[in-house]
C-alpha cells in the first residue's frame, strides 16, 4: 500500500537527507503501518526499528506542554485567559501585563522566536536564581517584546519556556512529573520521557535511542536532549526535551484525534477542539498550539494533499505529527536528519513528499 513512501524513504537514507528513521500511518481507527528505514548513524550503528526512540525536538510543545496545559484548564487549575504573570512573575518585560497563556500557547505573546540563552547558562550566569532552570525563566522572561501581545503570530520557543513555568507553578510539580502523571501513564505511553541532566546516567542509558548531532562543544548527542537551551537548563523544558517513539505518539494522536471529534477520553472534548481549531491570531496558521497546513500550494511540511483543517507540530531534529480528526488520520514522521550536522538539507522536501504519498495511498 505504501510502496512509493518506502521508496522515499530509502531514497532520503541514500542521499543523505537523514541516516533513517520510522513513519507511522494511522487511518480509520487503526495504525495501519509502521516504517523503520535506514540507521541510527550515516552508514553505521544500529538498523531502525519500530522500537527506536527519538529527540523528538519542539514536539515536545503539542505532546508534554500542551497537554498538560489541557488537563490542568479542565481541572480548573488555569485557563486561557489566565494572565501568564499570575504563574510567572519573572515575566517584567514593558507589555507584558497584557500576555495571557492564550498568546503564550498560540506563539502570539510579542516574544522573539529564541535566543541563545545556554550560552550565558554554560558560561555560570545565573540571573540571580538558584539553578540554571530557573535561570532560564528568568531570561526568557526578561526579554523584551517585539509586538504587543495578541497581534502577531511568531513561534517562539521563549512562550514555551515561560509556559513550561507557569504549568509547574499551577500544577505543583515539575513539569516532567505532570507529563507522566496526567498524560504519558494514561495513555500507556512507556518510552516517552524527559532525561534529567542533573541526575546520574546510568550505564546503557542510550541504549535504543537514536543519536542527534555531533556537536563541536558536547560531542556525540546521544540520548540527552538536543536543544542547547534545555540541555543548558538541565534537559526538562517546556519547549523541548521529550524523547519518544512513533508507538507512543500514535496513541498520543488517537487520544488527541478522539477528543477533536467529541468523543470523551483522557481530553476534554470541547477544549481540545478549541486548541486545535482556533487561530492564535486573525489569518494566521497557527491555532492554540498547533500548526495548520499553509493554505498556499508548496509551501507546507504537510504537502499539498493533507485536509487544510488539519493540524500538526514540527521537530528540529526531523519528527513531525500531522493529524486529521474527521477522517481518524494521523502520520508521524521520526529521524535523526541533524545527525551528524544540522546543515543537512533536504527534510522540508522529504516531509511534503512523504505526506503527499500518504494520502495519495489512503485515498487511492
Amino acid at each position: 500500500m505504501f510502496d512509493a513512501v518506502e521508496r522515499l524513504l530509502s531514497d532520503a537514507v541514500t542521499s543523505g537527507v537523514t541516516p533513517g528513521g520510522v513513519l507511522a500511518v494511522r487511518a480509520a481507527g487503526a495504525e495501519l503501518a509502521t516504517l523503520p528505514f535506514g540507521q541510527t548513524l550515516p552508514g553505521a550503528g544500529d538498523l531502525v526499528t519500530a522500537e527506536t526512540v527519538y529527540d523528538i525536538a519542539s514536539l515536545t510543545k503539542p505532546v508534554a506542554s500542551l497537554a498538560v496545559f489541557l488537563r490542568l484548564w479542565e481541572a480548573g487549575r488555569l485557563g486561557l485567559e489566565t494572565r501568564a504573570t499570575v504563574l510567572v512573575p519573572e515575566l517584567t518585560a514593558r507589555g507584558a501585563d497584557d500576555v495571557t497563556l492564550a498568546h503564550l500557547v498560540g506563539h502570539a505573546s510579542g516574544l522573539p522566536d529564541y535566543l541563545r540563552f545556554y550560552e550565558r547558562l554554560w558560561a555560570g550566569e545565573r540571573a540571580g536564581a538558584a539553578s540554571a532552570r530557573e535561570a532560564l525563566v528568568r531570561m526568557a522572561g526578561a526579554t523584551a517584546l517585539l509586538d504587543p501581545p495578541g497581534t502577531t503570530a511568531r513561534y517562539s520557543d521563549l512562550g514555551y519556556i515561560l509556559l513550561g513555568a507557569a504549568l509547574e507553578r499551577a500544577g505543583g510539580a515539575r513539569l516532567d512529573q505532570l507529563a507522566r502523571a496526567l498524560v504519558f501513564e494514561p495513555l500507556a505511553m512507556g518510552e516517552t520521557r524527559f532525561v534529567d541532566l542533573e541526575r546520574p546516567h546510568p550505564t546503557g542509558a542510550a541504549s535504543g535511542t537514536a543519536p542527534t548531532e555531533l556537536c563541536p562543544r558536547r560531542g556525540l548527542v546521544w540520548g540527552e536532549v538536543h536543544d542547547e537551551n534545555a540541555h543548558a537548563a538541565g534537559g526538562i523544558a517546556g519547549h523541548a526535551g521529550l524523547f519518544s517513539t512513533t508507538g507512543d505518539l500514535m496513541r498520543f494522536a488517537a487520544a488527541m484525534n478522539a477528543a477533536v471529534r467529541g468523543e470523551r477520553g483522557l481530553f476534554d472534548p470541547a477544549r481540545a477542539r478549541a486548541l486545535a481549531t482556533t487561530p492564535s491570531v486573525p489569518g494566521a496558521t497557527w491555532r492554540l498550539g498547533w500548526d495548520a497546513p499553509s493554505p498556499e500550494p508548496g509551501v507546507s511540511h504537510a504537502g499539498d494533499r493533507w485536509p487544510r483543517d488539519g493540524f500538526g507540530h514540527l521537530g528540529f531534529t526531523g519528527c513531525s505529527i500531522w493529524l486529521d480528526p474527521p477522517r481518524d488520520r494521523a502520520v508521524v514522521l521520526l529521524s535523526n536528519r541533524v545527525h551528524p550536522s544540522r546543515t543537512r538539507d533536504g527534510i522540508r522536501e522529504l516531509r511534503r513528499a512523504v505526506m503527499d504519498g500518504v494520502v495519495a495511498a489512503l485515498d487511492g
